[in-house]
């Protein structure tokens, strides 16, 4: 797994490539913090090419998004991967933020 941050004035793009499990999902939590601690007020998550995300990585995107969006923040998913649109729908995320296939 991969995981590509770019922030830029008030947009944060993230690109996260691969399987994101328990075992990585540290990477994860350390790039959303610095998304949290930057000025951004936009999180753009690009996962067309992450193939499956975990149950702990659900939960650390959802603690972020309940953070982020305390401080005015908004999250959307850009481009995503079929199995895990799949899997956000399922899980009703997309009630929660923009996902678009892509």
């Amino acid at each position: 797994m991969s995981i590509e941050l770019n922030i830029d004035k008030s947009v944060a793009t993230m690109k996260i490539e691969g399987i994101l499990n328990s075992e990585n999902s540290y990477v994860l939590q350390e790039k959303l913090t610095e998304v949290l601690n930057s000025d951004a007020t936009l999180l753009e998550l690009d996962l067309a090419e992450c193939r499956n995300i975990s149950s702990t990585g659900i939960g650390k995107i959802l603690l972020f998004f309940k953070d982020f969006i305390g401080k005015n923040g908004e999250v959307e998913v850009i481009r995503c991967s079929k199995s895990v649109y799949e899997l956000f729908s399922m899980l009703k995320l997309n009630q929660l933020f923009t996902i678009n296939l892509g």
